[in-house]
């Protein structure tokens, strides 16, 4: 049978999900649930439905209420769960479907695996202070995560004598023309992943990335420009767009909205 945190408003549905318990599972679910929607301040506007399927790859649904979210993983392998789940979650949280397409949705990509590594790195600690009760031996699990997000970082690392900058201006054709190119989008997500970790409440500027038509922004840099446009009325004000237009490169020039950032 299926199962529910109502509080959380998230289901686990009965499946496919090899070598495990769905109880397992949901108890894996929420803490990176958690996790995600306590560092954004933000919670699903719906349930979420998790299911599982055989694809080549994870999804969360377009235009469907309740979210849908499908994952591949299976069995314990629980890294996994967290890496595909917090992906698809971090969609959900910025209202992925409100502006659907764009050139500039390799970003959210990004920003999506950012997450996932994200809370990875925080299920270490959090594992092994308070551990699932429904997963067996969590806290001894609980090194893995931070295993998983290294091996994915070395992985999308640039190469050495390659500034950021150069990477970024060489390949932003590149993302705007294929968003989910993970090889692409992953050296970006790593390299803000640093950021998130000094101030985990950046991920609060996230909320807002869906809340205007980007399709009028011509390029990446007007992106971010709207985008701190859309957050200059938050308590905080814009703080993420100046750190990413500072990350790749975008400053510099008198011509930039982020000149001195």
């Amino acid at each position: 049978m299926d199962k529910h945190n109502p509080e959380l408003g998230l289901t686990v549905l009965d499946g496919d999900w090899g070598a495990t318990s769905l109880s397992a599972i949901l108890g894996v679910l929420e803490s990176a649930f958690k996790e995600l929607s306590a560092v954004t301040g933000q919670l699903p506007d719906d349930r979420i439905e998790v299911c599982r399927w055989s694809r080549d790859h994870p999804l969360v649904v377009q235009d469907r209420r309740p979210y849908r979210i499908y994952l591949t993983a299976s069995d314990t392998y629980w890294s996994q769960y967290v890496y595909q789940f917090s992906h698809e979650l971090c969609h959900v949280l910025t209202r992925f479907d409100r502006f659907a397409d764009h050139k500039h949705k390799w970003f959210e990509e990004a920003l999506c695996e950012a997450a996932s590594l994200f809370v990875l790195r925080r299920l270490v600690s959090a594992w092994t202070q308070t551990p699932p009760p429904s997963v067996l031996k969590a806290a001894e699990f609980a090194p893995n995560h931070g295993t998983y997000a290294e091996g994915v970082e070395r992985r999308h690392a640039v190469n050495k004598g390659t500034s950021l900058a150069e990477w970024f201006l060489d390949h932003c054709e590149e993302l705007e023309s294929d968003r989910y190119n993970r090889s692409l989008n992953g050296v970006v997500a790593v390299a803000l992943l640093g950021e998130f970790r000094k101030n985990a409440s950046l991920w609060r500027d996230c909320t807002s990335l869906n809340s205007w038509n980007a399709s009028q922004d011509e390029d990446f840099r007007a992106y971010l420009k709207s985008w701190s446009s859309n957050l200059a009325g938050s308590s905080a004000g814009p703080r993420l767009p100046g750190v990413v237009a500072k990350r790749l490169g975008i400053v510099g020039t008198t011509a930039s909205p982020f000149h001195g950032a």
